[in-house]
Order: C-alpha cells, then structure tokens, then sequence
C-alpha cells in the first residue's frame, strides 16, 4: 500500500561525520577511479576548507537516513542551505538533464542560474527533441553540463563555444564518447497491453546513465566546482561560496560511501533483477549481485521481446529464493515489466522504483543515490529500509506493559532538550519541530495497559478495556521512498467507550520483539480508514520511565 507520510523518528539526534575509504568493487570503466576519489575527497575538502576559512561547514551535515521529517516521511540527504551564500558575480548554467543540474545547483546555491532542459519525469528522455529556445539557451549559457556518452545528443549539437564557455561532458570525464554505439528507439508496434509505447533502450556495449555512477558523479562535482572557480575568479566571493559548498558536498559524498562500506562491511550481498540496466552501476558500486536472465536482458536492449521461454525464467527468477529485490523503472512499465512487478508482489519481494530523470519528490543527486542505496542495502529498519520478505506477524505480546504518553513531556518542557538537538542536526527551528511533535504526539490518552489479549485505555482517569485479535499487518511505501509497517488489531465484542474499535501499531520492528515504545494509531470505523492517519501518532514509552530518562533515550534514539 502506498500512502503520503510523516515518519515519526526520520531524523537522529545523534547524526556526525563519517568517512571511509570508498568500495571495492569498481561502478565505472575504470577500475582506478574509486582509489583516486578518496583521495580528491580528503584533499579538496581540506585544502579547500583551509582556503574559504569555513573547515567548520563541511561538518554541517546529516547522515544519509537521518535527514529531520518530513511531509512524505523519507529520508534525505538535504541540500546545503543559501543563507551563507555570498555573491559579487553571477553566472548562468545550462543543463541536459536535471541529474546533473540538481548537481550543478547544489554546488553554487544563489549565485548562479541553473536550468534543466528535461527537469521532470513526465518527459520522455529518448523521445526529447530540443527546440530553438533549448538549443539558444545551450548557446548562451556561461557553463554547459551534459550527460555525454550518446545519451543527450540533441544538446551536443547546440552551437557551443569552448572559448567562450565551461562545458562538463560527463561522458568525456568518464573516458565513455558519443561513438561508442547508443540509441534508444520506440516500439510503436501493437502488442500486449502497455507494449505499444515500450521504449526499449539500446546502448551497445556502453551504459549512458552515468548520473548513477558514484565515480562518475565525483567527477563531475569536482569538474563543475573548478568551472565555477574559473568563472568566479580568485579571491572573489562567489568562489569562496563555490569552495564552501563543494566542501559541504564531499562531507556528503563520503558519508554515502562509508553508508556503502557498512554494507559491505556486514557482508550485506543483495542479489536483484532489473526490468531495465539503468541503475547498474550503483548497484555493481553497492556490491549486488545482478540475477536477471541474460537471454531478457539481451532482448530488451537490442529491441526485441523476450521469448516466452526467456520470460517464463525470468518471471521463475523473480519468484524463486535467489532474488531479494526487484528494481523497475516506473517510466517504462511495459506489458513484460508489468508481469515482473506481479511476479515479484505476489512473492513478497522487495520493488525498488528508479527512474531515469531525478524524482520530483527529490532536490539532489546524491541524496536520491544515498536514497537507492540505503532501499537496496535494506538494513536500517528503524528509518524504514529493509526487505519485505523479512516482515513477519507479530502478536500484542510485544506490546505487553504499561505505557505512557509522551505527549505531557512534549507540553512541560521535559522534552526540549531533545527539540533543540533535533534543531542543531536538522533543518527546522526549535518551534517548528515543536509544532511538529504537538501534531504527531497529541493525544488525549495518557496511559495504555496490555495484558494477553486485552488493552486498556485511561482518560481523565476513566479507563476503558476491550479485548482485541491480530488482523495481519501492512507495509505502507511512503512518497519519499522509505517504508513501514503497521501492526493491525481490531476489537472483539462489546466495545465500551472511550476503547478504540481499531488499533494499528508501529515501533519501527519488522518481526516479533519486544517494543521499547511504540506510536499508536486508533480510530473506530474500519483498518482502511486508520491506515490513511499520517499526521498523528501518539507515542508511548514504558510508564516504568521517569520524565528525564524518556528524554534521554528519546535523544539516544
């Protein structure tokens, strides 16, 4: 089930810096790539740091997972803010793609105009044709950065001129050029259902969808960082602002790589089949193992339908123990990709949706990269990233106890400590996070006790007992792209006032273990209906605790 979420405890208070060196296992062409990106990050970020006078800045960051709250209840890694943005020269930046001009915006902030020429996913990439005012903005743009490898060709061919601008071809970064065969064509061919508008992508033995190479993402930060410098000018403020940001970043960039390291470090190895190859290289970077037949993989790249046999072992592959995850791209959901999505659904594996264009529902590349990532390792249950074959029922034995409402801490000031160190990490203000948590932990409910099958609920000191029975769970996919599950019980009988008809739990476990707190969501009309609250989630710790002590554990939490 897919609602819009507010995530109870998306962000930490315990978020810092980590870096580490980056994996492994080669996303790019060349092997030595990786290497050499741990040592510009270590020596761009503190040269640069020393440099603009701001070492300080690159520490202000949030770990990727533990961005603060909100509307759509993911995680992100945030964009540095403009407020520190200091400008005495302008410049204008032209994109291809929105990848790489969300990359090229988050490096220079208010001191330049970036546009993206395909800026949503509603446009088609392979059916793009550029029109005068594209190929003019292309023309007169003080810094151009494109895609390259054959992927945007209709932007190559604007009238550019290097002696007069920047251009950053990713693809010549990548030593991967426009020769090496790259098309995309369209089936406009009846067939089943959804087939008739198939775009089947044709890359020969090059993959274009560089913007999901971490290397290639380096690369180009660091090319379009030095533009920025040459543009700027030595010493001028908007260089200083350029450096500070790009330093901001590559604290970011080596967070997602320690956030990989991890993984790999747990021996975390998730084996997947992809409807399409766009996301390879960050999958081979996060260490994957890719399982899709190559007999289906061969005939959707070189426009051809899969065999019935080719897709009957592809659907078994799907299906079968040896695949965790499968990855579409929500773009081209043809007829064959539809029937791997059934297949994957009614197996309870994991469905990991990667467009080609950056979602709307994101502002950065490296956050929508951090994002993938954390989807595909899919061990931070907490902050809602695991399997779905992993979640398991549970029974209200895990909630045994007496509870208490956080709410009264929330309006005594017992929990402003743990606001204000959500404000430090996060990117609301003390009030705003405030207001937050009144909506979220607001409840008139003060004390829930849960004895075997019975839960009783006190108001205004009146307590009223119901018995209730363990109606399965649901997975909620929320907007941002991280998940949840609620635990649902309906009551039984004779239901007195003041005990709610339904009562659906989350604690953020997947499996039966004993809850530590919960946040409870009640209602009296149908489970369907109760699933729909997003905003309000009273929370309870054990009424064993003391004020101080939920604070405590709330800013270990």
């Amino acid at each position: 089930m897919t609602a819009p979420h507010t995530s109870p405890h998306s962000d930490s208070t315990t978020a810092g810096p980590a870096t580490g060196p980056s994996p492994a296992a080669a996303a790019a062409p060349h092997g030595n790539t990786r290497r050499t990106a741990v040592l510009s990050i270590a020596v761009a970020f503190v040269v640069g740091a020393l440099l603009s006078g701001l070492i300080l800045g690159a520490f202000t960051f949030l770990r990727p997972g533990h961005a603060q709250p909100n509307a759509s209840g993911g995680a992100m890694v945030p964009a540095a803010s403009t407020d520190k943005d200091s400008c005495d020269t302008t410049f204008t930046v032209v994109a291809s793609v929105n990848q790489w001009g969300s990359l090229a915006q988050e490096l220079i902030g208010s001191c330049a105009e970036v546009t993206s020429l395909i800026n949503s996913t509603s446009a088609d990439p392979h059916d793009y044709e550029a029109t005068a005012a594209d190929l003019a903005k292309l023309a007169k743009a003080d810094i151009v950065v494109l895609n390259g490898a054959g992927y945007d060709g209709w932007a190559e061919k604007a009238q550019l001129d290097k002696s007069r601008q920047s251009i950053v071809n990713v693809g010549d970064l990548m030593g991967i050029t426009a020769t090496d065969e790259h098309s995309h064509s369209h089936d406009d061919a009846d067939g089943e259902a959804g087939d008739a508008h198939a775009h089947h992508h044709h890359h020969g033995s090059t993959n274009p969808h560089l913007w999901f190479s971490p290397d290639a993402v380096l690369k180009a930060a660091e090319a379009i960082n030095a533009a920025y410098a040459k543009r700027a000018g030595d010493g001028s403020a908007t260089a200083a602002t350029a450096q500070r940001r790009f330093n901001e970043w590559n604290g970011r960039y080596a967070d997602f790589v320690t956030l990989v390291n991890k993984g790999r470090a747990a021996g975390v190895t998730r084996r997947y089949v992809a409807t399409e190859s766009i996301v390879t290289y960050l999958l081979e970077y996060i260490g994957a193992v890719d399982k899709t037949p190559a007999a289906y993989t061969n005939a959707m790249n070189n426009e051809a339908e899969p065999s019935a046999a080719d897709l009957k072992n592809a659907l078994a592959t799907v299906s079968g123990d040896d695949v965790d995850i499968l990855v579409v791209n929500p773009q081209e959901m043809s007829g064959f990709a539809e029937k791997l999505d059934d297949a994957a659904k009614a197996s309870h594996k994991t469905i990991i949706s990667a467009t080609e264009q950056l979602p709307e529902n994101q502002t950065t590349l490296l956050g929508w990269l951090t994002l993938i990532a954390n989807q595909t390792l899919a061990t931070d249950t907490t902050n809602g990233f695991f399997l779905t074959q992993d979640v398991k029922d549970r029974s209200l034995s895990d909630y045994e106890g007496e509870w208490q409402s956080v709410y009264p801490l929330l309006k005594d000031g017992t929990l402003d400590a743990v606001m204000e160190a959500k404000a430090k990490k996060g990117g609301m203000s003390v009030a705003e996070y405030k207001k937050y948590y009144d909506t979220g932990y607001r409840t008139d409910v003060e004390k829930i006790a849960i004895s075997g099958d019975t839960m009783s609920f006190t108001r205004n000191g009146k307590t009223a007992t119901a018995t209730y029975r363990y109606d399965g769970y649901k997975v909620l996919d929320y907007a941002k792209g991280n998940r949840g599950v609620r635990y649902l019980f309906t009551a039984t009988g004779d239901v007195p006032e003041g005990a709610p008809k339904i009562v659906q739990f989350s604690d953020h476990g997947i499996a039966p273990s004993k809850a530590a707190h919960f946040h409870i969501f009640m209602g009296d009309d149908s489970q369907e209906e109760t699933l729909k609250e997003m905003d309000n989630w009273p929370t309870y710790y054990p009424a064993s605790m003391g004020k101080e002590e939920v604070a405590t554990e709330m800013l270990a939490h």
